[in-house]
């Protein structure tokens, strides 16, 4: 089968306004200052992933855009992802060229965040993936560049995206943000690792 290639963009990440100073001060943070993440499950199991992931609201798009933030000609149309892991689905997200959609937040610890979701993309096309990070007031705390993705023109679930940065200081919330740099793209059922080392 073929798969989304993952290239993390190492040497591109730009992590915004986290002062180096402030690193050391993340572990002073507890996880009680988290919004509740509600119950987790096994979605990419059947991959090989154990980690337990949590389904933030509309991530599969079955309540059409709701919560989302659409730019660019990005819209919600028919096709799922084939192995319905967010349970019976019949939309996803379509990005034309240029086009971008930013999830609504979800919640998210201070150390190791992953994400991972359902991609499929016109072979050679470029899909790019952001995770944007808040505070206690829903003040921006940073932006991470984590990924591209190239297309390979069929459905498969992305690899484990994680940020090997502590997150900026009294991060409590997130949203991905995906664009579709070149090509067409699909996307459906992101699921979000709140916890540390997919503990959970």
């Amino acid at each position: 089968m073929r798969r989304v290639n993952l290239v993390l963009a190492t040497a591109a990440a730009t992590l915004l306004a986290v002062p180096a100073a402030n690193a050391g001060l993340i572990g002073s943070v507890t996880q009680a200052v988290l919004p509740t993440c509600g119950s987790t499950g096994h979605p990419f199991a059947q991959f090989g992933d154990a980690h337990a992931y949590y389904g933030f609201a509309n991530n599969g798009f079955e309540s059409g855009s709701n919560g989302w933030t659409l730019s660019g000609g990005a819209s919600v149309g028919r096709g799922n992802e084939p192995w319905l892991v967010n349970g019976a689905g019949s939309h996803s997200l379509n990005l034309p060229t240029g086009a971008g959609a930013t999830s609504p937040s979800f919640c998210i610890n201070l150390l190791d965040p992953a994400i991972r979701a359902f991609a499929r993309g016109t072979t050679g096309g470029d899909l790019k993936i952001q995770v944007i990070f808040h505070g206690l007031t829903g003040n921006l705390t940073g932006i991470l560049n984590v990924a591209d993705l190239t297309g390979t023109n069929g459905w498969a679930p992305t690899s484990r995206v994680s940020s090997s940065l502590a997150l900026p200081l009294l991060t409590v919330s997130a949203q991905i943000r995906v664009t579709a740099a070149s090509g067409t793209w699909q996307v459906d059922d992101a699921f979000v690792d709140p916890y540390i080392n997919g503990a959970g």
